[in-house]
Parts: C-alpha cells; sequence; structure tokens
C-alpha cells in the first residue's frame, strides 16, 4: 500500500451528493502492476508533476464549428475528453494508497464570469457529441449565476482551463495534493497559419500529470488521439438537431 495522501469523496458525508453517478473503478493489485517501482519513486516527491505544452493543428475542429454553427469551446474539450480517457494511464489515481483505473474521466471546467472572475464547474464525459455538448453546456450556464470554487476530491475527474488571450509555450498550473492525480490541459489562443494545403488554424495545450502514475509516452498518446479527433472532425461535429 502506499501513503495516504488522499480520501475517497464517496467516504466523506459532508460533500453534496454528485449530480450524475460517478463512474466505476477497478483496484489495481500493485504486486503485478509493471509501474509499481517507478509509482513509489515519486508518490512521496515535494512536486511530482511534469507539464509539457505541444502545439496541436486544430484546423478541422475549427472549420468543423464554423460549418455547424458552433463555438469552439465545447467540441474542443469534448476532443480532449476523448482523447484523455482513451488513454488508461490518465484514468489511474491513488486513493488512500490503493491505486485505481476509472472507467471514464470526467472534465471540469474553469468557466469565466463577469469581472474577470472564474468559476469552476464540475462535468460528465460522454462520447455522444450532442449529449456532451447539451449536458456541459447547461452546466456550465449555471455556474455563471451560482459560481462553485469549492475544493474537494474529484478523483474521477480531469481539469480543462483556457486561456484565450495567450498563446503560451509552457504553463504549470498551481500544486494541491487533494488534486495530486487528476491530469489539467490548458487550452491557449488559437493562431492562423498559411501552409502549402492552406490556412491551417494551430492552438498550444498544456498538460501536467502526476509522473507516479503518467510517463511521457502516455502523454504523447494522448496529443495523438487529440490530432486524430483533430483531423476527422467533421465526421463528429454535427449541427445542433
Amino acid at each position: 500500500m502506499l501513503p495516504r495522501m488522499q480520501t475517497d469523496p464517496s467516504s466523506d458525508p459532508s460533500l453534496p451528493p454528485a449530480t450524475a453517478p460517478l463512474p466505476a473503478r477497478q483496484q489495481i493489485d500493485l504486486a503485478s502492476y509493471p509501474r509499481a517501482a517507478i509509482l513509489r519513486a515519486f508518490v512521496d516527491r515535494q512536486l511530482p508533476q511534469f507539464s509539457i505544452t505541444c502545439e496541436v493543428d486544430v484546423t478541422g475542429i475549427h472549420r468543423a464549428c464554423e460549418a455547424a454553427g458552433l463555438g469552439f469551446f465545447l467540441p474542443m474539450s469534448h476532443a480532449v475528453s476523448r482523447a484523455v480517457n482513451a488513454v488508461p494511464q490518465l484514468r489511474h489515481r491513488v486513493i488512500d494508497g490503493l491505486l485505481y483505473e476509472y472507467e471514464r474521466t470526467d472534465p471540469g471546467f474553469t468557466v469565466a464570469r463577469e469581472g474577470d472572475l472564474f468559476s469552476f464547474c464540475d462535468g460528465v464525459h460522454d462520447e455522444d457529441f450532442a449529449h456532451y455538448c447539451a449536458d456541459n453546456g447547461a452546466r456550465m450556464a449555471a455556474v455563471v449565476d451560482q459560481p462553485d470554487l469549492t475544493v474537494r476530491a474529484k478523483h474521477h475527474m480531469f481539469f480543462i482551463s483556457c486561456l484565450p488571450w495567450l498563446s503560451f509555450t509552457g504553463f504549470t498550473h498551481p500544486y494541491d495534493p487533494i488534486y495530486a492525480y487528476v491530469p489539467i490541459v490548458t487550452l491557449g489562443k488559437f493562431t492562423r497559419r498559411s501552409t502549402r494545403e492552406g490556412e491551417a488554424v494551430v492552438m498550444p495545450v498544456g498538460m501536467q500529470v502526476h509522473h507516479g502514475t503518467v510517463d511521457g509516452v502516455h502523454v504523447a498518446r494522448f496529443y495523438r488521439e487529440l490530432e486524430r479527433l483533430a483531423a476527422d472532425a467533421a465526421a463528429w461535429i454535427r449541427p445542433p438537431a
């Protein structure tokens, strides 16, 4: 068993009930876990995360959104959520010293509010694009009027932050042990660029992860899947019914 750094939210009766059923999880036996030694090497480090930022070609998503008359953020976040869920290591969490894999991990958003303020928003992953946008769009609208800045265990989630004003080359988030194993994805300002094939739209996408459960190769798989979804966006982005 690993050090008991975090508490399972389902065991805390003081927390409000979840608005959607929490995804199921399966405990991973550390005795047979290939990365057990690596996990133990990083679990007690003061700053066990690493961050990376890559430029991603999102031309397909941008064009499909324009064709469908949709805003950019929700479709982009759907691609991010699918790419995160496609990599098992990004669904691994250490809770009360035990390692688990969640069957899915849900996005948590940072939502802008008037006066340069913001709110947190707990979303839900859904492979169905229309359901995802309708559900999470409503959730984001709700926290504009009733903001939520509470800090509580959210092991089944990953976080998406957006800085549409900046095209950055690196980004690091504040560290909180309660969110130690929760991946954080940061989206930046998209830029139009001329290429031989025509105009491309690119944007920085940052990711911060716990090195005990995630290696560089796993992050690379996330970016590869995100690029694939972006290139194929016309096949899954559809106008609202």
